[in-house]
């Protein structure tokens, strides 16, 4: 009763022009919010219209798609990718006419840092541009879906005070209809997620991973996600690479000069993949497995201090609440271990197939260095190409289901801690 007397009073104090204006100013407000959200759910909708117009074609036509697409990006790469190569196959040569150390010239050390650059730049020439594209779209939606239940949370709480009428506040119904709405955008939002995974899941089959959605689910979670799928598509690319060498040293004839150096840059490509080999085994090592072992540290830790109060307290409900932290943080630390299992597993794969490599790339070295007949080039180029399917089957990771929802969630939440550390 005494809340509607203030408020008639309060209404009478203010004219009818100004209160008004101050209705009229709440609203504008209200408008533009809605607006902005608008404006920021269309953009997203037109950032995604490519891939939906791509997923409108067949399965068959996708791939035929695909395919030109590589064609196309082959060859406006091809030249830049030369140029790389025939440098790194200088700083090779350099490399092995240097002296072990100097004060005053270039020696092995500066010159193999120097040779690691030309590397690191043609790794960024030969990644696919289409697949980065796709794993940011699926990133940008993840982050969506965790703004709209974020919101959906705040509009829970804020509908508990809100009045369930009113003039100008939100009213509950309000909040009920913002619910909603988000509620919608995460289902468009999780269907136009699928789409693309499928693309993605077409690419990598491209390549030769063959991958169910529940996989492609998986290793998208996995923090070196990136690094595996980069290390897959560029082998696929140094096969063609590989035929397009082979294609110079047929045509070199007997020009040994000439099939030398096209050999040679085959050495530059063995010395390419050992470079990204020991760039993902370096980040394991001294990255990823020291933060989730971290975590695993400190997560232990707040569970012996949640035991240590649970066991001195008498109380049922504080009990309780203990014990439910307890279940939260054996989640925690059975996923962060799996996930430290996967990484082990994973580089070890790696470690395997970099042995492979560094075999055939003492092999290659030697080659280079003695073979005085283009003929013995071709059939070790043939074979090394061959090899690059090997190779990428070594290190295809082992991809196991999550035993539930759960602790796919929480291996998803230690991803991004691994990443944002």
């Amino acid at each position: 009763m005494k809340s509607k007397i203030l408020l008639l009073l309060l209404m009478g104090l203010l004219s009818a022009p100004v209160y008004s204006e101050w209705t009229d100013s709440v609203q504008q407000g209200w408008d533009k919010s809605k607006a902005y959200s608008a404006e920021v759910w269309d953009d997203t909708k037109k950032a995604l219209s490519s891939s939906k117009e791509i997923f409108s074609e067949s399965e068959a036509e996708r791939k035929q798609s695909r395919a030109d697409q590589e064609d196309e990006r082959f060859r406006e790469m091809w030249a830049s990718v030369f140029q790389q190569l025939e440098e790194g196959l200088q700083r090779v040569d350099d490399i092995k006419a240097a002296p072990d150390s100097a004060f005053f010239s270039d020696d092995k050390v500066s010159l193999t840092e120097d040779l690691d650059v030309i590397l690191d730049k043609t790794i960024l020439l030969l990644e696919d541009e289409s697949i980065n594209d796709y794993r940011q779209q699926i990133q940008t939606l993840n982050e969506q879906i965790e703004v709209s239940r974020n919101n959906i949370s705040t509009y829970r709480e804020q509908k508990i005070m809100a009045p369930r009428s009113h003039m100008v506040k939100t009213t509950k119904q309000d909040y009920d209809d913002k619910i909603a709405e988000e509620q919608l955008n995460i289902k468009e939002y999780e269907l136009q997620s699928e789409k693309i995974k499928t693309h993605l899941k077409e690419r990598m089959k491209d390549v030769g991973i063959e991958l169910n959605d529940e996989q492609i689910g998986i290793l998208l979670a996995r923090v070196d996600a990136d690094d595996i799928i980069q290390m897959s598509v560029i082998f696929d690319v140094l096969k063609k690479i590989t035929t397009q060498l082979m294609q110079l040293t047929r045509e070199s004839g007997e020009d040994v000069k000439y099939a030398k150096k096209y050999y040679g840059m085959h050495v530059v490509l063995l010395e390419l993949v050992n470079h990204m080999q020991n760039k993902y085994i370096a980040k394991v090592d001294s990255v990823y497995i020291p933060r989730i072992e971290q975590i695993i540290g400190k997560t232990e830790a707040i569970q012996k201090d949640a035991r240590k109060h649970m066991n001195a307290d008498s109380d049922p409900q504080r009990i309780a609440h203990y014990q439910k932290n307890i279940r939260a943080q054996l989640l925690t630390l059975k996923t962060a271990r799996l996930y430290r299992k996967n990484l082990e597993e994973q580089k070890n794969k790696v470690v395997s197939a970099q042995k492979v490599v560094r075999k055939n790339l003492n092999l290659s070295q030697n080659t280079y260095d003695t073979v005085e007949v283009s003929a013995d080039l071709l059939a070790i180029l043939k074979t090394s190409q061959d090899d690059f399917d090997t190779l990428m089957n070594l290190q295809v990771p082992q991809i196991v289901p999550f035993e539930n929802i759960q602790m796919q969630d929480k291996y998803q939440e230690l991803s991004r801690l691994l990443k944002e550390r």
